[in-house]
Formats: C-alpha cells, sequence, structure tokens
C-alpha cells in the first residue's frame, strides 16, 4: 500500500482530520518562504493532541543545523525533510536521530547521478516553489519517466508535485513508496478540505 503524508498542516482540526481519514504522516513546514509556516510553538500544541502513531514530518529549507536540530528535538519529530539545496554531509549530520528526506527537482538530472550522492531513507521529488508560482505545479510526463528508474532502482520514492484527486489515479500506477501533498486538498491556503482528503486518501489506497 502506497504511503500518504498531508503536509502543510497549520492547524489541529486539519491534523485530526489526517490522522482520522488514515494519512501515515503530517508534515510541517518551518521554512518562513512557505505560505504554510508554522511556528514551533504552535506545532508543538498540534503535536501534542496527536495520535502517538502519526508520523511527524518537519520541513526545513537550507536551514541552520543547530534551529533544524532545536525544533526536531523539542517537537520530537520522527522525519526531517530537507526541501533545498542540502548536501549529502548536511543530510548525514542527522542521520543519527532522524530518519531523512531529501527533495529533488527536475532542474537536478541527470537524477540518478544526483541522487547516487545521498544516502538517506527516502528521496522525495517536487517541483521548486519558485516554479509553482509561475504556474508550473506538476511534474512532467518526461521527469516522472525518469522518477519510475528510480523507483525500479529499489529506492524508496515520494512523488509531490501539483498532486490532487483528478491525477493520482495516473501517478500511482508507477507504484512508489509514499505520496505527499498539500495544496491538492486544500479549500484554502494552509485550511484542508475534509472531503478532499477523504477522496485522496481513498483513490490513492
Amino acid at each position: 500500500m502506497i504511503k500518504i503524508k498531508i503536509c502543510g498542516i497549520t492547524n489541529l482540526e486539519d491534523a485530526l482530520l489526517c490522522s482520522e481519514k488514515g494519512a501515515d504522516a503530517v508534515g510541517f513546514i518551518f521554512s518562513k518562504k512557505s505560505p504554510r509556516y508554522i511556528k514551533k510553538q504552535e506545532a508543538a500544541r498540534i503535536i501534542n493532541k496527536l495520535d502517538p502513531f502519526m508520523i511527524k514530518v518537519g520541513v526545513f529549507l537550507d536551514e541552520e543545523k543547530d534551529k533544524v536540530l532545536d525544533i526536531a528535538s523539542t517537537l520530537n519529530l520522527d522525519v526531517l525533510q530537507f526541501h533545498g539545496k542540502e548536501s549529502p554531509a548536511y543530510c548525514n549530520f542527522f542521520k543519527k536521530k532522524f530518519k531523512i528526506i531529501k527533495v529533488f527537482f527536475p532542474e537536478d538530472k541527470p537524477i540518478m547521478n544526483k541522487i547516487s550522492l545521498y544516502h538517506i531513507d527516502a528521496y522525495m521529488f517536487d517541483i521548486k516553489y519558485e516554479q509553482k508560482i509561475k504556474g508550473i505545479k506538476k511534474l512532467s510526463d518526461t521527469f516522472l519517466d525518469d522518477v519510475s528508474e528510480v523507483i525500479k532502482s529499489g529506492k524508496r520514492v515520494i512523488i509531490s508535485g501539483g498532486l490532487n484527486v483528478n491525477n493520482i489515479d495516473k501517478v500511482k500506477k508507477l507504484k512508489p513508496y509514499a505520496f505527499d501533498i498539500a495544496s491538492g486538498v486544500e479549500q484554502l491556503v494552509g485550511r484542508k478540505d475534509k472531503n478532499l482528503v477523504d477522496l485522496f486518501i481513498k483513490k490513492a489506497n
């Protein structure tokens, strides 16, 4: 079964909704560049009321190591997701205490060469934020072909970038390890839509 992470959680209601509907993980974005940014204190209030079996993922973008470590340790996060230009050495720094996801983009071609430098727990493929605001919100079919090769190589692959209830059937044929979705199940930025969350999870499974 493909695992599902609902990202960009900003409030307790949405976190509990994701848990109720069967999401495997929820993501908290600690980069102020994101419209779904959440403060450490707010994330703590949500996490304290979460199902203990829910995987908690912290999303960071080119952040100082000490700040990442402070947030991750204080909140007892399970997984760290690095969404910027973090090096293999940077990712390795956190591996003793946390599971690590590194995000890669279409600009990172040749993709197999790029990911071979990283010895981490999962490899996510997404569109850069700068591209999203220009209207490029989903991974191209050509790049998904490259992603398919990574999946066939045995890596744990997480697909993100423009997923929604209308295109999930097509993408799940690639049989990735997991899906990561934020805007595709929202009614407003930072507010999840109950029906979309429910439908996406049902379709993904």
